[in-house]
């Protein structure tokens, strides 16, 4: 046989060969578990999805999906995965085979890069849904593993959303507790003042002796005027005309007696309390406005945390395979075949023009 058709059929052969008997009796079989999540949070209306609400059109956390797709593909969750379910053994069971499962003497992080391929995420960014495949060689890990990645994820989110819900409350909570504490501060110092200057409400106390000083001249104004019109006919010394000068004068002294309340020199004149109390009433009425301004922030706090509280809905649960679907065997020696075939094609024509190259320099 020409040995050119030799060699053409031997690369031919060979590769068919070698494919048809790993594909079709060596390779082990995976088992694919598949499942789909996206996250939601109450913010989000209803419309916004489709088929009944599970498919999301826009609206959800783009940030929050990104996170949880990395967090499945990292170290931490490889190595949860593996504290769980014991993947080195799985993977590295001599049942599987030499091409296929990973030896255990390589490192950690070549664990992980292998555990990519077993492991892969899929973040479709229009719909914002995120697909997890789990391949593995029995059907109860690939669904075990599935589950606790979902289980994992939702875990993530529920901490995430919860740590922002407690910052944004513990402000919110912080606040009020300073608006009570100033509260009861306010009113510890007006009980004080009002047991020290033995007054409860300096204000109203004022307004009241205003009210008798203008009763007082109003009467005095009255005996002033009777007293006149008397004395056009009677006597000051008669009895009536004493009577009114009496009353007159006591209405005098009892009316220097209130005014000396509102304008005493000392501390204890209505004024100086005045002085002193109105202070107090704008503090407390300040701190009054406070508390219930932080009252409010809290409640608003509280309803835009709860409506922006994100959590992961699965709306393709992972599923228990029955069958390998994994290696495609056909699919992959005929890709196999080609493959060495195309190999061998650039082989040769690299070797031929390397000869002739060499034919023409010599």
């Amino acid at each position: 046989m020409n040995p050119i058709a030799l060699r053409v059929l031997s690369a031919a052969l060979i590769p068919v060969l070698v494919a048809s008997v790993y594909f079709g009796f060596i390779a082990s079989d995976r088992y694919v578990s598949a499942s789909s999540v996206v996250i939601r949070s109450g913010a989000q209306p209803s419309a916004g999805f489709s088929l009944g609400g599970l498919l999301p059109l826009s609206g959800s956390n783009g940030q929050d999906v990104v996170v949880v797709s990395d967090y499945i593909a990292s170290m931490e969750m490889m190595r949860h995965l593996d504290e769980k379910f014991a993947l080195s053994e799985h993977y590295s069971s001599t049942e599987i085979d030499y091409f296929s499962r990973f030896n255990p003497d390589n490192s950690v992080e070549e664990f992980h890069q292998y555990m990519q391929d077993m492991i892969t995420v899929v973040y479709e960014e229009t719909t914002e849904i995120i697909s997890i495949t789990v391949r593995a060689f029995t059907p109860e890990m690939a669904h075990a593993i599935n589950r606790e990645v979902i289980a994992r994820s939702e875990a993530l989110i529920n901490n995430l959303s919860n740590r922002i819900i407690e910052d944004t409350l513990g402000m919110a909570n912080n606040e009020v507790q300073l608006a009570l504490d100033n509260a009861k501060n306010i009113s510890a110092r007006l009980s004080r003042f009002a047991n020290e200057n033995d007054s409860f409400d300096p204000g109203a106390e004022t307004t009241s002796i205003y009210n008798v000083i203008g009763t007082l001249e109003a009467r005095l104004a009255e005996s002033r005027a009777l007293f006149a019109e008397k004395g056009a006919y009677l006597r000051e010394s008669s009895a009536e005309m004493r009577a009114i000068r009496n009353r007159i004068d006591g209405l005098q002294v009892q009316l220097q007696r209130e005014r000396a309340k509102l304008t005493a020199p000392s501390e204890q004149g209505m004024g100086q309390l005045l002085e002193d109390y109105k202070p107090l009433l704008v503090e407390e009425e300040l701190a009054r406005q406070r508390y219930a301004t932080a009252l409010l922030a809290l409640e608003s706090a509280r309803a835009d945390s709860q409506q922006k509280k994100q959590y992961l809905a699965m709306f393709v649960k992972p599923n228990l395979p029955t069958s390998s679907t994994e290696p495609s065997r056909f699919i992959d020696a005929v890709s196999a075949i080609l493959m060495s075939l195309l190999l061998y094609a650039i082989f040769a024509l690299c070797r031929a023009a390397v000869r002739e190259h060499i034919d023409f320099a010599s």
